[in-house]
């Protein structure tokens, strides 16, 4: 990097630092916490959105929220004190967190498989599969939705699995890479906390027992779940708001201008900038001779979604809870399933689901015969291959750590009790399903974190909804906690779902983000206004509250997107 590039860098790292030190000192006081509780990420976006370096400004919240629980715990801030805790307490302890550490392995190991997969043939299988069923990139859209609406048991999963297989057939079909980011990371999320059976519901029905158990109310916490789903007013919207898009082939703001050039020059990936998985533009290929099959890709792919399933089931077979429910319901049943998610270690199961999917690819990949009947790729050359699209990964790596680091240390500082503090005072019953769905936001988007945000949320605002107007204002509250939880994270720059995405379609992070948010927060806006806001004022029921939204929605594609596959007006 050229030396101007560095003091530029630095200048406008400085300004970000001075800026978020400002806003720290003007907030007021709240309880036992103070502004400082939302510096760190509050940095972490200001330097990432002004430098355009996540990682720069990840590492520099970090410190920044060490520095501030060093002052607070009245120890000498001295420089290796503060390294230290940043280094030992905010990163090195939750990576070895057995979640994080399986994730990152199911993440890498898929990476892997998919990049042997390409060279195999199963990509290019199929993308003459799509060529011709449909041929086009409405198609390749459309069944990109499709894959993300199909695999909806976990978010991660739904991610990795998607992103991977489909971004290189985008890119044959002239599909920007933002555009591939957009449609896994808005599938992913709202499709697991729709979902009767995903690894969302476990844990959501839990918060909502416990939750329940505390306020002494006579309901389960999956019956409060299943009369909440009709007002999830956000995950509904979105996924409509996905495939309404595809249909009208329309796009506006910052995505429009990625799919015009995408359409126009082939850049599926704008110049200058650098996928978060560390891949090259150009897609691998099968070595000449070997015939291109769909059933290449699709039978790794099969064998991780099957795996998991089976995994979970196994591992959580003994479990008291699972042994009850087995007696108390079906194998198949929702229920069964709802207690196998809550009982089971899924990232574990989904670690091991990738390494059998990247063992099949590896024996399909090895028995491959090219026209003379001969194998071309020997087992030394497809492990190097597996091994080289992990190495490339590095880059996304830092990102996740780091990512997984500044929520640890925004818990340390109070980011999320100061939200709360800051709100819960101008809490009324007419708004209040509105107000609990932003402050959801506002606490997900800054912590980058769903689940902590819900953890956080749901016993402190559905008491409070319980007691100002009963059971309609509790369920409508409590859809609003796990919607804006979802909604702040989708946007999040340092969310790790957010990062995954970029991830998995290959795609700049902050290309994704920048493009991502103009349609989240349309779909955001259409659900706090005609969703938690009319509902919660009886203006009318939650179904007419959706198709207003999506009216709404359907209007503002209409009116002000564009197709950008439309040739220019003479």
């Amino acid at each position: 990097m050229a030396t101007s590039d560095l003091l530029r860098s630095a200048t406008r790292a400085g300004i970000a630092v001075g800026l978020a030190i400002l806003v720290a000192l003007l907030l007021p006081r709240q309880q036992d916490h103070t502004g400082w509780s939302l510096f760190p990420p509050l940095l972490a976006i200001l330097v990432a959105m002004v430098t355009g370096r996540l990682i720069l400004g990840l590492s520099l919240a970090i410190v920044g929220a060490a520095t501030i629980v060093t002052v607070w715990n009245g120890v000498p801030p001295l420089p290796w004190v503060i390294l230290g805790v940043a280094a030992v307490d905010f990163v090195w302890l939750p990576l070895f967190n057995s979640f994080q550490f399986y994730i990152l392995g199911f993440t890498a190991s898929l990476i892997g498989m998919v990049r042997v997969i390409a060279i195999a043939g199963g990509t290019q299988g199929i993308a003459e599969l799509l060529v011709a069923r449909a041929a086009g990139a409405r198609s390749t859209r459309a069944a990109t939705v499709l894959m993300g609406l199909a695999i909806f048991f976990d978010d991660y999963a739904n991610t990795m699995v998607v992103g991977t297989t489909m971004q290189p057939v985008a890119d044959r079909f002239r599909i920007s890479r933002e555009k591939v980011a957009y449609l896994v990371d808005s599938t992913a999320a709202p499709v697991a906390g729709l979902a009767v059976i995903s690894t969302w519901i476990g844990y959501e029905v839990g918060l909502f027992e416990d939750t329940l158990r505390q306020m002494g109310v006579a309901m389960s916490g999956y019956e409060l779940f299943f009369r909440a789903l009709p007002m999830r007013f956000y995950c509904i919207m979105t996924l409509a708001f996905v495939v309404m898009s595809v249909a009208l082939r329309r796009d506006y703001g910052p995505m429009y201008a990625a799919e015009r050039r995408a359409f126009t020059t082939g850049q599926t990936l704008a110049t200058g900038k650098r996928p978060a998985s560390g891949r090259e533009v150009e897609t691998i290929s099968a070595p000449p001779g070997i015939s291109a099959h769909w059933i290449t890709a699709a039978a790794p792919i099969a064998v991780v979604v099957t795996a998991v399933f089976a995994g979970m089931h196994a591992d959580a077979w003994n479990a008291t809870p699972v042994v009850a429910a087995r007696e108390q319901h079906a194998l198949f049943s929702l229920n069964y399933w709802t207690v196998v998610m809550s009982n089971t270690d899924t990232a574990k199961m989904m670690f091991i689901a990738s390494l059998l999917g990247s063992g099949l690819t590896f024996a399909i990949a090895a028995t491959r015969r090219d026209g003379n009947g001969h194998r071309p790729l020997g087992l030394r050359r497809i492990a190097l291959t597996w091994i080289k699209a992990i190495r490339g990964f590095h880059y996304a790596i830092a990102i996740l750590v780091l990512a997984w680091g500044i929520k640890e240390a925004c818990t340390a500082v109070g980011t999320s009790s100061y939200l709360v503090a800051v709100l819960s005072d101008r809490l009324v019953p007419e708004i209040l399903p509105v107000l609990v769905f932003l402050l959801a936001a506002a606490i997900a988007f800054s912590i980058g974190t769903s689940w902590t945000t819900m953890a956080i949320l749901l016993p402190t605002m559905v008491p409070v909804a319980n007691e100002m107007g009963g059971l309609p204002l509790t369920v409508l509250t409590a859809a609003a906690v796990l919607d804006g939880a979802i909604f702040g994270d989708h946007c999040s720059p340092i969310s790790d779902t957010t990062v995954l995405s970029s991830i998995a379609a290959s795609c700049d992070h902050l290309s994704h983000v920048w493009t991502q948010i103009p349609y989240a927060v349309a779909t955001m806006a259409a659900a706090a206004l005609f969703g938690y806001l009319g509902t919660s004022l009886s203006l009318y029921g939650g179904m007419v509250g959706i198709g207003l939204g999506l009216a709404s929605l359907a209007l503002l594609l209409l009116l002000v997107g564009k197709d950008p596959e439309a040739k220019p007006t003479e």
